[in-house]
Order: structure tokens, then sequence, then C-alpha cells
């Protein structure tokens, strides 16, 4: 099914309901005998995949605008369907500063992204909520007291946006970091707790380092190519032509008050990358060649790599 944007909404295309951690949360919810509820429907793609796996016979569309007979019309952002105890959803997307500038009407809301909106009303009413939100929710330490388990989809789940994309799993109960289980694709890797225990963090008192300066000691290559994981640390000399920016986030010069250990910096972030499968940086627009998404590496886990390698 191909996809269609419109006002942040993104018709969903693949299918990430086969995956381990969505047919655990299937069981704990008790999926296929619930009626399921999707109040941000749009075409009913999503209710479509769980019928053709066997996991949904009755369900509860909505949307603003439906795309399908099976949608009933409701703004349910503003009048949220209740009366449902499991959730599956692809919220809408919409960024704040997004709406301003296409002169869209955003909510009087504390939250700066439509998404987060949508997901607190689904948490609100629903004691089971699935819901595909951007990669960048995990990161963000929202809801957590009630997410179960995060995937990082690392396959197209839109045919018009490079956005990445998570599969965010909540349950009824009340946790604690410990136990929310993190994926990246297929593969499990470990509680949220363990992989923020392995971010680098600053040291107070560690060495000064000031980025984007013109007259730095050390370069770094902070964002990802689009065919392989290729953030590093190099030696200045490598960025001589380069002009520096003051708001630059992808390639700067940095001033570090201290020895410039070029190869170290380097063994450690690529451990981090490896021990994390990068869960813990910033997504970039768009999945490398190796079918990854692109990663940025940003200032304070910089800093925090060079103040542990000392």
């Amino acid at each position: 099914m191909r996809g269609k944007r419109e006002n942040g909404r993104y018709y969903t295309a693949g299918n990430p309901f086969g995956h381990p951690a969505f047919l655990a949360w299937a069981e704990l919810a008790r999926l296929r005998y619930a009626t399921v509820l999707e109040p941000f429907a749009g075409a009913n793609s999503l209710i479509a995949r769980l019928q053709e796996m066997g996991l949904c016979k009755a369900f509860a569309s909505f949307d603003v605008a439906p795309a399908n007979t099976d949608v009933r019309r409701r703004d349910t952002l503003a009048d949220f369907p209740t009366g449902y105890d499991v959730c599956v959803t692809n919220p809408p997307w919409l960024a704040r500063n997004s709406a301003t500038a296409r002169g869209l009407a955003f909510p009087d809301t504390r939250h700066d992204d439509l998404y987060k909106v949508a997901l607190e009303r689904c948490l609100d009413n629903c004691p089971f909520v699935a819901a595909l939100v951007p990669e960048s929710f995990v990161r963000a330490g929202l809801f957590h007291d009630r997410l179960f388990a995060f995937v990082s989809l690392t396959a197209d789940m839109f045919t018009d946006t490079g956005h990445p994309v998570g599969l965010a799993l909540f349950d009824d109960s009340i946790g604690h970091p410990n136990r929310i289980q993190i994926w990246s694709g297929e593969e499990h890797i470990g509680n949220l707790a363990q992989l923020a225990a392995r971010r680098p963090k600053p040291l107070p008192g560690g060495a000064e380092v000031a980025f984007n300066d013109p007259f730095g000691n050390a370069g770094l290559i902070a964002l990802d190519n689009t065919i392989e994981a290729s953030i590093r640390f190099c030696d200045v000399r490598e960025l001589a032509g380069y002009a520096v920016k003051p708001t630059g986030r992808h390639i700067t010069k940095i001033t570090v008050d201290g020895p410039v250990r070029i190869a170290e910096w380097n063994e450690a972030l690529a451990a981090f990358r490896a021990d994390t499968r990068d869960m813990l940086m910033t997504c970039y627009k768009g999945i490398r060649k190796d079918g990854l998404y692109r990663r940025r590496c940003d200032w304070a886990l910089a800093r925090g790599i060079i103040h542990r390698v000392g």
C-alpha cells in the first residue's frame, strides 16, 4: 500500500507485527480476543496487517479524514474513543515548529510533536498500546513508566518518508527502565537502563572541549555517510580546507585542552556503537546501504568519550 503524507499523517506500508517483541506483547494484551482500537487509522492498514496474521477478530477504527470505508470519521485528539483495552496505532507525526512553518494548526499543549499528544490520549484511555513512533522516542524519556519494549524498525515502514521509525509497546503496569527491553531490528540488545549505563558521560573537571572552533586541534566527522557507520575523530589537518560554521553539527573542528588521542577516541566510539547498536545516538533521516539508520554524534557524547579516554 502506498503512503500519503498529509498534515503529519503517514500511511503505513510495512508490517512490524511479526517481530518477537510485538508477539510477546500481543499475548500479554490478549490481542486476538480484544476489540482493537485504531484511533488514527487513515487507510486502516495496521488493522489489515493484524487480520492477515490472525491477530484481530474485531476492531474499531477512527480518523479525522478516513481513507477506508471501515474507518469512522472522528477527531480523536479532541474526542477520544473510550471503553477499549487494546490500542494499535500509527499516530500523526507533526513537530510544532514544522506546523508553524507550514501554517498548520497545532494544539495548545506542553508537547512539541503531535505524536506525543496522540500517544498521551491513547495511554490515558487504554491499558495496552502499540504505536509506531519516531525512533527518537526511546531517548526522550517520555511515557517510559508504561513502556514494555521498544523496537528500532530498520525496514521501510512508510513509502513517502525516510524518517527513522520505532515500535513502542506499552502495558498496564508502572515499571522501571530495568524492564524496558530494547531491540535493533531483530536483535535484542538488552534493557534501557543497561544501555544508558554504557553511554560515556562528561566528567566534572574533565578537559575543556570547545566545538566549532576554526583553530581547533582535532577534527570530528559527526554524521554517518549514506553507506556505512563512518562517524570518527580525525587529525585536524584532514579538515584544513573546511570552513567551520558556528552552528555546525555534522563536521567540525574541536579544541581539546589536553592530550589529543584520535586513535583511542575512535576505539572508544566504536566500542560504544557496538555495545549499544547505536540506540542511544540520534538518528538522521535516511537508511544507509548496510540497512541501518544514519546516526549523529552529539557534543555531549563526543565530550564524554574524550573525558573517559583521558
